[in-house]
């Protein structure tokens, strides 16, 4: 496979081909694209900490579609914790209705959960997407939602959803976990964001909002540049927590970034060092290191156009004796 990024993911969701960093820093640069969402700032430099990575764990991932247009989606995950021995996964169906703008999600994992999403997009307004998920839990009855909206221009990226949660202690697998925990006996939770920007420039908020007791329960701000081939991005997070990352694409198959963070009241900085490398089409190394002198190594072996390998490594240079981890991932997903 070519050594091409996405930056951020939520933009090929949006008929946007895939582009490399290079071509998407210059199209953001240039305005030529809608803004990312505000979690998605940042996403270039994280990804070279994140992705690929999966230590402790033994990960197997598939996905194939059917249909006559490929409307159907199905994706399965198995995920084997070495350390406690636990066997985890989940399985999600997805339908897409193009003339009605909508998808639908069905969603089960073996913490026996039931989930439904239901999205539908440009129906009501150009650029508005509307999202409803929701959660059961058949053995115990609890349930949870969360509505979205999402509104998209060439001017600003607007999201405000609110989150309705019956019991605090329901889980959620992999990706699907809410970031937050709100019982229906305290009132839902507002959480609105925006991201705007010029000449490359680009400027975020984020806050959450509790309806009954009246109060800002957070706020952070971002702001970063986006140029050819580089992301930068800083933030702060309720006047407590600073940071930021950097990425660059040095050449087109090598990618190196850096990120760092600090809490007042803590007494050092966090930060990293990672990069990407593609000796080859088909073969991908990762390596990063962090202030706790933990260094990580991951190998991408692209077998097919379809299927994937991944191995990796963790350990730490300033006690051998704590040992090393290790996983190994395997990923399926048709390529058309």
């Amino acid at each position: 496979m070519k050594n091409e990024h996405q930056p951020y993911e939520r933009y090929m969701d949006r008929r946007i081909p895939t582009v490399s960093v290079g071509l998407f820093c210059r199209l953001v640069a240039s305005q030529g694209m809608f803004y990312p969402c505000y979690v998605d700032l940042g996403k270039a430099a994280r990804e070279l900490f994140t992705k690929g990575y999966n230590f402790g764990s033994l990960r197997v991932d598939a996905c194939s579609r059917s249909g006559e247009n490929q409307e159907v989606e199905f994706s399965t995950a198995a995920v084997h914790t070495v350390a406690t021995g636990k066997l985890a996964g989940n399985f999600d169906v997805k339908y897409r209705i193009p003339s009605y703008g909508m998808v639908l999600t069905e969603k089960w994992n073996t913490e026996n959960l039931l989930g439904t999403i239901v999205e539908i997009q440009d129906r009501f307004a150009r650029g508005l997407k509307l999202t409803l998920d929701s959660w059961y839990a058949p053995h115990n009855g609890k349930r949870s939602g969360r509505v979205k909206a999402e509104l998209l221009n060439r001017n600003v990226t607007v999201r405000c959803f609110s989150l309705d949660f019956t019991e605090k202690s329901l889980s959620r697998l992999g990706d699907t976990v809410c970031n937050l925990d709100v019982g229906l006996d305290t009132g839902p939770q507002v959480n609105f964001s925006a991201v705007t920007g010029l000449n490359g420039w680009l400027m975020g908020v984020q806050s959450a909002f509790d309806v009954p007791s009246s109060q800002l329960k957070s706020l952070s701000f971002a702001f970063g540049r986006v140029g050819k081939d580089y992301v930068l991005h800083s933030y702060v997070n309720d006047a407590r927590e600073f940071g930021g990352s950097f990425y660059h694409g040095v050449a087109h198959n090598l990618d190196i970034g850096a990120m760092f963070s600090w809490t007042t009241g803590e007494p050092g900085a966090r930060f990293g060092l990672a990069m990407k490398y593609c000796p080859t089409q088909d073969l991908e190394l990762k390596a990063k290191v962090d202030h706790e002198s933990k260094v990580a190594f991951a190998l991408t072996h692209h077998l097919s156009n379809r299927l994937k390998l991944t191995l990796s490594s963790q350990f730490g240079m300033a006690s051998f004796s704590e040992g090393h981890k290790y996983g190994i991932g395997l990923n399926f997903h048709p390529c058309c």
